[in-house]
């Protein structure tokens, strides 16, 4: 089968199910491990009369969010953010990570958007960092191309190169302050950081050359290549929270749902390569594993290839 190449980014088992949302899910481990840009931008173009009331919904609580900071409303800022994240996961709501799956997680979820908005927008240093971004967007060249007018490469990277630095400062002061340490599970950093530039991708990839889109890509580490695999042996086994049925590699211990966005088990016990002894299969079955008998350590989950 002709399948896009995305490798987990824990146990480095390739995606071999079928996905409808712009998140990847490992296959075998059960970890939430990469986006696809391409679906992102199928999801924002999927109906105008969505994005459009979106668009003008985000103008006006963004209007009144700068209202508040400029009054130093800070609870007023912290609710207009909450009812801001919301409503975009409302409307988009393939764009909700899929570790989200019920009422409480979404609730905790929206807490820590608008709680680090507030960090963030009350902090004069991003302030400076945005201004820097703007002024760089506004200092672009274009270029007349036989397909229309593109951004100059040069001017472009420049934009670019400042923007991946300024989200990775972001990610880790984010992920390092202890009052989010929840999102560790619900929004890995690592994809977290892919989720924001994907929107930067999504937003420029139609002023780029086919070069320079290429470029920005492979920067980013986006996924744009298609392998012909053989879809690895395996069964149909039952979700066991909505009792869809899910194909399960021979080789997976944990397989998603998209139906209901639950992550199952499939296998609850494995046999040590040394001694042979049985053991339970633990929460991340991506890491290696100690034996409880012996102590050899066993990694349960190999790359298939790449």
């Amino acid at each position: 089968m002709r399948i896009k190449k995305f490798r987990c980014i824990q146990c480095g088992g390739p995606k071999v199910n079928p996905y409808s949302t712009p998140y990847i899910m490992c296959d075998f481990c059960g970890a939430f491990t990469d986006i696809d840009f391409a679906i992102g931008i199928e999801t924002w173009n999927e109906n105008a009369g969505t994005t459009v009331g979106y668009q003008i919904k985000k103008a006006e609580l963004m209007t009144r969010s700068r209202e508040a900071l400029a009054q130093g409303d800070r609870d007023g800022y912290y609710w207009l953010q909450r009812e801001y994240w919301d409503y975009y996961y409302q409307s988009f709501p393939a764009y909700l990570p899929p570790t989200i799956d019920n009422v409480e997680k979404y609730n905790v979820y929206l807490d820590v958007c608008a709680a680090s908005s507030v960090d963030s927008g009350f902090d004069p240093k991003w302030h400076e960092y945005s201004a820097r971004q703007q002024q760089l967007q506004n200092a672009l060249r274009y270029v007349q191309t036989g397909v229309g007018t593109k951004a100059e490469t040069e001017s472009f990277f420049t934009l670019a190169d400042f923007f991946v630095t300024m989200m990775r400062e972001a990610m880790r002061i984010f992920y390092e302050n202890p009052q989010y340490a929840v999102m560790h599970e619900l929004l890995p950093e690592r994809v977290h950081l892919k989720m924001k530039t994907s929107m930067f991708v999504q937003a420029w990839l139609p002023y780029l050359t086919d070069e320079d889109a290429e470029r920005l890509l492979r920067m980013l580490e986006f996924s744009n290549e298609y392998e012909e695999i053989e879809r690895p042996d395996g069964d149909t086994v039952e979700c066991s929270n909505c009792k869809a049925g899910i194909y399960a590699p021979r080789d997976a211990y944990r397989v998603f749902c998209e139906k209901c966005r639950h992550v199952t088990p499939v296998k609850s016990q494995f046999f040590c390569m040394s001694c042979g002894s049985a053991n339970r299969v633990p929460e991340d079955p991506s890491k290696p594993i100690d034996c409880e008998r012996c102590g050899i350590a066993n990694r349960l989950i190999r790359p298939f290839f790449g």
